[in-house]
């Protein structure tokens, strides 16, 4: 493996000069801020987890290594506080918001991932308290075929392949991806596939578009869940079908989405012992339509959708919801200086009385093109999963009667932008009622879903962009007052994060640098780095990049989650092709 290691940095550094022209890296995964004209872009990102993981004001709490499970949190939220959508369509698991981040695609297939930091029910519906994540997908423009490949350290091996077809008026993709390890530590072993196709299809005023994903995933889960069974295993399978028509008359434009995700979660809580297993099976569809229309004095939206859940599970029983709701939007500007938008959206719930949502923003340009104020408004809020309302065991004891939780959240900024750089000041606030978290009054007693009460969160996110270059800081602070009891999630926050993110090409070496440091409320503060090295070159139509990795380069040891201690130095190297 090492000898592998250094005849690829030998490949990357040597000078290949009959690969010389025109020397372009490979795709990147592309972060966007919503409610900005902000961005960064990754090289070294090779995953959704990756780019998620040095994203400012994201907190990415991962279990297992390389994607195999993760907790997203937004400026101090849970991981059950943050909505998931692809293109729009939310796909978070009504089971457990461990599971939000099985995502049936593959890089390849993505064009970039919008973030919204703060609250979004308008605008997607239930769950987006802490802000919203939406991964949108890729519309081909030239036929491409790729193939990657990758080992390293702890038996790492990965492949994928991926080819686009666009035509004059209509786009097919598909993609293949698959992972293996035997893991960091003990019993984290995995492996992975993801199988996805995408296509479209364009023909007078109206398009059709399609996505089908799925997923299979096989893991150790030491000490996922509980310290005290360190040999539990896991495996998921997740499907995700999409198919959208959208019809434009005049600047209106009309469009219309049925989805379907199916999840199946099988969980062992000693992995030789078959017999003590959790199966949990779940479904999720639903339609949706939606009218974007512009009026003498702005843009109308109005839309409606229906979405329908259900369970059926050794432990949760069968359980099902349904949830209807409508929302109106409306957007305006005076001149080039001034743009507000403005939502609001009413949820029905069969188990919930009425849950309205709204969010306002304005963006002003104080110097135009230069300097901006930023403002925003968000009312949210989220229904319990499944798990909190029904879920039982010797150490967690669901609660049927949980009510919704809800939040108001307050956002002001200034962004200044010019030629040589970027930079950014944003206080933020939001103030959580009928918090749902698992508490306990002491070790020694299981953990049980409540309701907390009011839970007020705030912070300042500072910025700074140079060509390609970031450095962020972001600090939060959680203030609940006097408590008895120990929180499992909504009180363990981070509290401080600081990111540098750097890119540079050095004698044709496109070089990624990321630097992390983190301190957490009640948790550990580390620091660690991860770095990427890639030798782009291309000859006829063929884009050639060897490439070599070091996550934790630092060789930290630290945990995200309290008793899950993650991997330490991974060296991995392979070789991406594009035709």
């Amino acid at each position: 493996m090492y000898l592998f290691l250094l005849i690829m940095l030998n490949i990357i550094l040597l000078p290949m000069p009959s690969f010389a022209e025109e020397d372009q890296p490979l795709e990147r995964i592309v972060i966007k801020r919503g409610g900005g004209n902000r961005y960064s872009s990754f090289k070294g990102a090779d995953s959704v987890y990756d780019a998620l993981n040095h994203s400012p004001g994201v907190d990415l709490r991962c279990r297992g290594s390389r994607g195999t499970q993760g907790d997203l949190s937004i400026r101090g939220s849970t991981y059950e506080q943050v909505l998931i959508l692809i293109d729009g369509v939310r796909i978070n698991d009504p089971q457990t918001g461990h599971h939000n981040l099985d995502i049936p695609l593959t890089p390849s297939d993505i064009e970039n991932i919008t973030i919204i930091k703060r609250g979004a029910s308008s605008l997607h519906g239930a769950g987006a308290l802490g802000g919203s994540v939406n991964i949108i997908t890729k519309k081909p423009i030239k036929k491409t075929a790729a193939l990657e490949m990758r080992c390293g350290e702890h038996a790492l091996y990965e492949q994928a392949v991926s080819i686009e077809n666009p035509g004059r008026d209509y786009f097919t993709t598909f993609s293949l991806e698959h992972s293996s390890s035997s893991g960091g530590r003990p019993n984290t072993d995995f492996e992975y596939a993801t199988l996805s196709s995408l296509f479209g299809k364009e023909w007078d005023n109206h398009s059709l578009d399609g996505i089908f994903g799925y997923q299979k995933k096989d893991f150790g889960a030491d000490s996922f869940y509980s310290n005290l069974f360190p040999e539990e295993k896991e495996e998921t399978r997740a499907l995700f079908t999409k198919l959208g028509l959208s019809s434009s008359k005049g600047s209106s434009v009309m469009k219309n989405t049925a989805f379907l995700r199916k999840h199946e979660d099988t969980f062992w809580l000693r992995r030789h012992a078959p017999a003590s297993f959790n199966r949990h099976t779940v479904y999720s569809y639903g339609i949706s339509s939606s009218l974007d229309a512009p009026i003498k004095i702005g843009d109308i939206h109005l839309g409606a959708d229906m979405t329908r859940d259900e369970i059926n599970s050794t432990n949760l029983g069968k359980n099902t919801r349904l949830n209807e709701a409508g929302s109106v939007g409306f957007s305006c500007g005076a001149g080039e200086r001034l743009s507000v938008n403005s939502s609001l959206r009413i949820d029905h719930y069969q188990n919930w009385k009425n849950q309205n949502s709204s969010n306002i923003s304005m963006s002003y340009w104080i110097i135009r093109e230069r300097l901006r104020l930023n403002s925003g408004f968000g009312r949210a809020f989220r229904v319990p999963s499944f798990t909190e309302l029904y879920y039982s065991d010797a150490a967690n004891i669901g609660n049927p009667d949980l009510k919704p939780e809800k939040s108001d959240s307050y956002t002001l900024g200034l962004e200044s932008k010019n030629k040589h750089f970027n930079s950014w000041i944003e206080g933020f606030a939001r103030g959580t009622r009928n918090t749902i978290d698992w508490t306990r009054p002491s070790a020694l007693d299981p953990w049980r879903a409540t309701n907390l009460g009011a839970v007020d969160f705030r912070g300042i996110e500072l910025g700074l962009e140079v060509k390609d270059a970031s450095l962020t800081y972001v600090y939060t602070e959680a203030d609940r007052g006097p408590v008895n009891y120990l929180s499992k999630y909504a009180l363990d926050i981070l509290k401080q994060q600081v990111l540098l993110n750097l890119e540079n090409d050095i004698r044709g070496v496109s070089i990624s640098l990321r630097l992390s440091y983190n301190e957490r409320k009640f948790g550990e503060t580390y620091f660690t780095g991860d770095i990427s090295a890639g030798r782009p070159f291309k000859k006829s139509d063929c884009e050639i990049e060897p490439f070599i990795k070091i996550d934790n380069f630092t060789d930290t040891e630290y945990s995200e989650i309290s008793g899950v201690t993650q991997p330490g130095r991974w060296m991995s190297s392979g070789i991406k092709i594009k035709w």
